[in-house]
């Protein structure tokens, strides 16, 4: 017999285990309210307390329940409220519940299993949500900014300021060198893609490799979801809460609840908003007075003549950044939802079109969806519920990033004096030359460029999911439900790149006029069986034990196809017939499998909480197909309930040790050969430079973590501090081969990295007086991470410009985060001189990172605000470099110190600059070998969410026909940025969503603030 089987016979075992059935039993029946207002709440579960399923309230605030006879305990709970539990007497059958708004959000329950949950005030691992409403205070590019600076332990960040997304998430620092680095996600029990891939501007922009590159502003596909329709997100950080995900979940897992109906006439929500955005933070620009300051940084006879044209002698300076980047067209967003529900069925459906416009020439995206989610109750025993979500979403992202074709505005601008007018068109409708040269293989007019390309991107997504769940067993102490889950994700990606014959920059590659085309086919597929038995024995020790067993299917399939065409006939916009032709065909595909048992007990009335289980995963990814590999899970936690004095409501203390893996890449297992081109006119095939291993196995995660959580003054004071710490042993690694082998290098396991960090949450309500209401909540998170060992050589991570521009480096027991770059660090014992040596010369990683959100309740009125703070962490700034070395920075003619890095205890001084100024300083020290200039500071503190709410009076409402409720929201996104760093922004990475060198700034598409005006009509 199977695994698989057993683990099936296992689940029919608990469904038909003879259980004692307490034939007597009795309705009870009540009603929830508000606290203070006596408003009904609907869809409020009620159930027996340590029981996994009950019922919910419909629209007046009722509901109805079976229970046993004698006492019994009822906890009602809901979103957004605080729990309350009555206790019955034998002879009573009516029970009424009063909750109160939860403001610190201390109740809710998180995710324990693939089918259970438990109250988050008993959870013995450290929670994060983030529910709807402060989700959505103010409107993102993708879901990622929304969740920015909202959960302790993530850091998330934007990769450039080009509409429609494009942002990373990063839990608990990087997990792994070459394997994936980001989170699992899992919408409504679906596990869905998070992938990036290139639509292929660097066709266009040359910036690395023919038909697609990681530097292309590439948008990861979190920016389909509509964050209007999510109920609440979770983030499960430790390997304890992700060991439930296996050989998935190193990097974490962010779970994603949608809404759903509730009971009763339908509910109509109409939202309707509109915004405009302008440029955040310009790099500025060199001044020139006269010829005579512009001539130097001219080249050619042709710059020289186009700078004498203009500067006669005194020059005229133009804002480039300000014309090109100057877009503030209006930004739509239309929002419709329906909710609500009729005998059996509840029902949530929403259409949603969102019109973002960027900030530079010729971008923008939309987003149009629709989703519907049903909840069907076919009889006593049997539930359905079934979601379908469908997008299209069409991005117009321009040029930003590195590039070799001089068309990437921000790198051409670096390196041409702006005392020509560009933005202009000419009387045969073209636009001025650039006459200066832009830092790349050609250069061009941006203003032109951006006008004639054509460079969209446009995805096609539909996600659906089914579960079933059946009541195998429902008793006074037995409850045994059977779920099973279906689901899928599927997207369409296509990307189209044009740039004509007659753009200055086409000559320089030795062909005219550029096409490519970019499909993309993505399916992914999971189905589950679950079965969850739940006793509640009564007894004054043991509250609940719950047992679940299941298993899963997993299926992910990709196949990218791209073709490129260089030198193409007038007129042509395809690359069929061109003179140069490149093709990409990439297909990969992932099964996996797996089956868990969890077992989770609460005692002594819900104060102690004890927690074990393990998955096992098998993966077509792993050397040995058949092998499953084990990811257990142990944890615990203990209430003191008004400890010392009734100040202090409550103690948590919490710890908890797990596993987690990360599963091989596509390929990683299998001897691959590659194309050796023609040999006599016949196809060969010869060894890949990287070869396989059939002995790969999972990377894994091995992490302690501990805490407390504690609440005081009746919940108006609340703590959480958790420190972690990980240890990730075999790792992915390339093992250099013998030279005599004839082949390159070979996938191996081997090796740790480590990451201690800490992590804590102060939540308070300073003031509550009359209609006044002031809650705070701050979020403090640190770590640092390290390389313990490694069975190969140190090396490079990749994915950078190298030692010149620094990256960080995998050696042993040295930081991961380190920059490693050129600099003059190492002595010569006899001289006493220094000489030019790759070496650590600062840290990626910020000190801290600590976020301010505030909110403030006035009657109708709310000001919400969010401040976020980093502290530390370098970047390497090559934006700077490129405008000294174009002789362009805004402070080039700014006066300089004696040296630009003055000496300290740790490491000498760069090089005397004489008489320099400040922008040739730091020019003369980098071409010194020393890159320390350009490792600037990314501290920031910046102001990214404010907004004003205002809740109008229902008599407002009233007058538009059938309102039942009115609101105004006025809100802005990234208003402000206080930093002492040179460029745009120093969140923003050229390299996109990668684990390590996360700190690269080249010529980024800048980033906007953006503000909203939103009304919002309930009918």
């Amino acid at each position: 017999m199977s695994r698989l089987q057993r683990l099936l016979a296992a689940v029919a075992l608990v469904a038909a285990v003879p259980f004692s059935a307490h034939a007597q039993t009795r309705d009870v029946t009540g009603k929830v309210t508000m606290t203070g207002t006596g408003t009904p709440l609907p869809d409020i579960t009620v159930g027996i307390v340590g029981q996994q399923v009950g019922v919910r309230t419909n629209e007046r605030g009722e509901y109805r329940i079976r229970v046993p006879q004698g006492e019994v305990s009822l906890l009602a709970r809901g979103l957004g409220y605080k729990r309350q539990t009555i206790r019955l007497a034998a002879n009573e059958n009516t029970a009424n519940f009063t909750l109160e708004k939860d403001v610190l959000q201390l109740e809710g329950v998180t995710v324990t299993g693939a089918a259970t949950t438990t109250d988050r005030r008993v959870a013995a691992t450290a929670v994060a949500t983030v529910n709807a409403a402060e989700l959505n205070r103010v409107p993102a590019r993708s879901l990622e900014g929304n969740l920015a600076g909202k959960v302790a332990g993530a850091r998330i960040s934007d990769n450039s300021g080009a509409p429609g997304g494009g942002a990373q998430i990063q839990i608990r620092g990087a997990t792994s060198v070459l394997g994936q680095g980001d989170p699992l996600y899992v919408v409504d029990g679906v596990i869905i893609s998070n992938a990036g891939i290139s639509s292929g501007a660097s066709a266009i922009t040359r910036a690395g490799g023919t038909t697609g590159s990681n530097q292309d502003q590439v948008v990861n596909r979190l920016a389909d979801l509509n964050p209007n329709d999510i109920e609440n997100i979770e983030v499960l950080k430790s390997a304890a809460a992700t060991a439930i995900y296996g050989s998935r979940a190193t990097n974490g897992v962010v779970v994603i609840t949608t809404k759903k109906g509730a009971s009763g006439q339908t509910r109509w929500n109409v939202t309707q908003r509109v915004g405009t955005q302008q440029l955040m933070r310009s790099l500025g620009h060199r001044q020139y007075a006269t010829l005579n300051d512009v001539l130097p940084w001219v080249d050619g006879p042709v710059g020289a003549a186009a700078a004498r044209e203009v500067c006669t002698p005194n020059c005229t300076n133009y804002d480039w950044q300000g014309e090109l980047y100057g877009r503030t067209d209006p930004s739509y967003e239309t929002l419709l939802s329906a909710s609500g529900g009729a005998g059996n069925t509840r029902y949530f459906a929403s259409l949603n079109d969102r019109q973002e416009s960027g900030i530079m020439i010729n971008t923008g995206a939309r987003r149009t969806g629709g989703r519907i989610n049903l909840d069907q109750t076919i009889n006593s025993k049997l539930t359905a519920s079934m979601g379908l979500d469908v997008t299209r979403n069409f991005l117009q992202r321009g040029i930003g990033n590195n590039n070799n074709a001089g068309v990437s505005p921000t790198y051409t601008f670096g390196y041409t004096p702006a005392i020509v007018d560009l933005n202009r068109r000419l009387e045969n409708g073209r636009y001025p030359i650039m006459p200066f040269d832009g830092g790349g293989a050609g250069t061009a007019n941006p203003f032109e460029v951006l006008r004639a390309i054509q460079s969209d991107e446009t995805v096609f997504r539909q996600a659906g999911n089914l579960r079933l769940n059946y009541s195998a067993l429902s008793t006074a102490r037995h409850s045994v439900q059977i779920t099973s889950l279906m689901g899928f994700d599927r997207f369409q990606q296509e990307g189209v790149q044009y740039s004509p014959n007659f753009l200055q920059f086409e000559p320089a590659d030795g062909f005219l006029g550029t096409a490519g085309q970019n499909n993309v086919s993505s399916l992914q597929t999971n189905s589950g069986l679950n079965a969850v038995w739940t006793w509640t024995p009564g007894s004054s020790w043991l509250t609940s034990l719950t047992t679940s067993v299941g298993g899963t299917y997993e299926r992910q399939k990709q196949e990218v196809y791209r073709i490129r065409g260089r030198g193409l006939l007038p007129t042509r916009r395809t690359a069929a017939g061109a003179q140069d032709i490149a093709t990409e065909d990439t297909r990969t595909e992932f099964r996996d499998q797996s089956y868990y048992i969890n077992e989770q007990a609460l005692f002594f009335d819900e104060k102690l909480a004890l927690n074990a289980g393990f998955r096992a995963d098998r993966s077509s990814a792993n050397g040995d197909r058949e092998r499953y590999y084990i990811f257990p899970k142990y944890s615990g936690s203990y209430r003191f309930v008004n400890p010392i004095t009734d100040k202090i409501d409550e103690i948590k203390l919490r710890g908890a040790w797990g596993q987690s893996g990360n599963r091989p890449r596509y390929g990683d297992r299998d001897l691959l050969y590659a194309d050796g081109g023609l040999i006599g006119g016949q196809g060969s095939l010869v060894s890949a430079g990287l070869i396989g291993n059939t002995a790969i196995r999972p990377e894994v995660m091995n992490e302690l973590e501990f805490g407390f959580d504690a609440s005081f003054l009746k919940s108006r004071l609340a703590f959480e501090f958790t420190r972690y710490q990980r240890k990730i042993t075999d790792l992915l690694l390339t093992f250099p081969l013998a030279p005599s082998s004839g082949l390159g290098n070979q996938i191996i396991n081997g090796g740790q990295l480590s990451v201690l960090g800490n992590e804590a949450v102060v939540s308070l309500i300073p003031i509550r007086k009359g209609k006044f209401e002031w809650a705070s909540r701050i979020i403090y998170n640190a770590n640092v991470q390290y390389t313990n060992d490694i069975p190969v050589p140190a090396f490079p991570v990749p994915g950078s410009f190298g030692a010149a521009y620094g990256r960080n480096r995998i050696t042993a027991n040295t930081r991961s985060t380190y920059i490693w770059s050129n600099a003059p660090l190492r002595l010569n014992p006899t001289t006493g001189a220094r000489t030019v040596a790759d070496t650590i010369t600062y840290d990626s990683n910020p000190i801290h990172i600590t976020t301010f959100n505030n909110d403030f309740t006035f009657g109708r009125f709310t000001v919400s605000a969010l401040l976020d703070w980093r502290a530390g962490g370098a970047v390497s700034n090559m934006t700077n470099n490129l405008w000294d070395e174009g002789g362009n920075s805004r402070d080039f003619d700014a006066p300089a110190p004696a040296r630009i890095i003055e000496a300290t205890a740790n490491q000498p001084g760069s090089a005397d600059c004489g008489t320099r100024t400040l922008g040739a300083c730091r020019a003369f020290t980098f071409n010194g070998g020393d890159t320390r200039p350009y490792m600037q500071n990314g501290s920031y503190v910046k102001l990214r969410e404010i907004t004003l709410n205002y809740d109008a009076p229902e008599s407002w409402a009233k007058k538009v026909p059938g309102a039942r409720s009115l609101r105004f929201n006025v809100s802005g996104r990234n208003l402000m940025m206080w930093t002492d760093y040179w460029g745009f922004d120093p969140e923003f990475n050229n390299f996109g969503n990668v684990n390590f060198n996360r700190f690269i700034d080249l010529a980024p598409f800048p980033p906007s603030r953006q503000f909203f005006l939103s009304v919002d009509l309930g009918f």
